[in-house]
């Protein structure tokens, strides 16, 4: 089996690469629309008319500006037959307080872009654009929607003349990703796998994904094995996968991550051990210098306490990130060797702070 190999920390990759090319497939596309986005107008869709559009604009002026992914879609007409509806994704992984007005550029080159290509002509109606922006960074999307809130107050008597665009925002995060509907939607899929707190859920996580991809589409398939060697880089940054590693296999994902959980438990209990030593170390040091005998003893003990708690928070913050104010308090008051030798190895099993009993 290829191994993963230590390395110095280096800067997660960007989001955007991933996902333009993960939705660049028409059956992606399918399912994020199917799956996230509400309305009887979803089924009056057309998907095998799906087409990708370029993303590149000339504006008038000769300025050249390039979206993230755009697609056309057939969609059944209020009045009968078929009209156009573009659907112009763009992915963020922070958020952009003006997206709306990054947006609204966008359509409007889209827009330009239809009207010369398709030669309109006075009288002819414009096609329908869906702006989509789909967040997938950790923190939380505060930027408005609608573009009118961002302009300063007006007399109602200039509102009308202000430009309105709202555009649709699914933030990964807090779509309710447990819901029955989308237990066979790879967009869901894709979105759990990454979302996942934990490396040890990753081999199901991805199985689940693999499971859920038609043999048949191999392009994506290829796709989304590069996406996930991405994301396994990122769950694990302090190590990095060679150049060739081919995780296509969840047996060869599993057996990596299963190696990778010894290797660091190893490696604690044995900072556990040295810092201990130390600790103890010092506190003999300083009992004898006292003369006592009792103090020699407390001393050792005090020692080793500070060491068990000094590896505690680091291995709590190694896996859950930077700890609450409350959850160190209660890891300093703690007195008992085997209360913290039982939650050092809890901590390499559990899931979050609940279940380790710290709140």
């Amino acid at each position: 089996m290829t191994r993963f190999h230590r390395e110095g920390k280096a800067a997660p990759p960007r989001h955007d690469p991933g996902y333009k090319g993960l939705f660049s497939h028409p059956k992606m596309v399918k399912e994020l629309l199917r799956g996230f986005l509400q309305g009887e107008w979803i089924e009056k869709l057309d998907f095998s008319s799906l087409e990708r559009m370029s993303n590149s604009f000339v504006s008038d002026d000769l300025r050249e500006r390039q979206s993230d992914v755009i697609w056309r879609v057939r969609l059944e007409g209020e009045q009968g037959g078929w009209v156009y509806l573009y659907l112009l994704l763009e992915f963020q992984s922070t958020s952009d307080p003006f997206m709306a007005v990054r947006v609204l550029t966008y359509v409007s080159l889209l827009l330009e872009d239809i009207i010369r290509k398709e030669g309109l002509k006075p009288g002819d109606r414009l096609p329908a654009v869906l702006p989509l922006v789909l967040h997938n960074g950790k923190g939380r999307w505060r930027a408005p929607v609608r573009l009118e809130s961002l302009f300063v107050s007006v007399p109602k008597e200039l509102r009308r003349y202000l430009p309105k665009l709202t555009y649709l925002l699914l933030d990964e995060r807090r779509l309710d990703l447990g819901r029955p509907d989308l237990e066979r939607n790879p967009a869901a899929a894709l979105f759990r796998f990454e979302t996942n707190a934990t490396a040890e859920a990753l081999p199901a996580l991805y199985q689940d994904l693999n499971d859920l991809l038609p043999p048949e589409e191999q392009a994506l398939r290829r796709t989304i094995h590069a996406w996930i060697t991405a994301v396994v880089r990122r769950a694990i940054p302090d190590l990095i996968i060679p150049e060739g590693v081919n995780l296509e296999e969840a047996s060869m994902l599993e057996e990596t991550l299963i190696e990778w959980r010894e290797k660091i438990r190893k490696e604690a209990r044995k900072e556990a051990r040295k810092e201990a030593r130390k600790e103890g170390l010092r506190a003999r040091q300083q009992g004898r210098k006292e003369g006592r005998k009792e103090g020699r003893k407390e001393g050792v003990q005090e020692g080793r306490i500070l060491g068990l708690r000094k590896v505690l928070l680091q291995q709590m913050t190694l896996r859950f990130g930077r700890l609450p104010k409350n959850v160190r308090s209660q890891v300093e008051q703690m007195a008992s060797t085997q209360e913290l030798e039982k939650l050092t190895r809890r901590v390499l099993s559990a899931n979050s702070l609940e279940e380790m009993g710290l709140r």
